[in-house]
């Protein structure tokens, strides 16, 4: 893979990674009962210091886990 590549892999692979924050927040939730729409979103806001933190976190180790597999 050269430079191009991966830059233009990497566009991709962000434009998928918006999509899946639609997805957890929106579209997903919408038959969620456990956790439906806006519940994260009032999460975030009443824990506004440490909850997206938080979800970065678990979502980097998450990852990481994953591509070291």
């Amino acid at each position: 893979m050269n430079i191009e590549e991966f830059e233009e892999r990497k566009g991709i692979v962000l434009g998928t990674l918006t999509d899946l924050v639609s997805n957890f927040l929106l579209y997903d939730r919408k038959e969620d009962e456990e956790l439906p729409v806006g519940v994260i979103e009032e999460m975030a806001h009443w824990d506004k210091e440490n909850f997206c933190n938080d979800l970065v976190d678990h979502f980097r180790r998450e990852l990481e886990s994953g591509v070291n597999q």
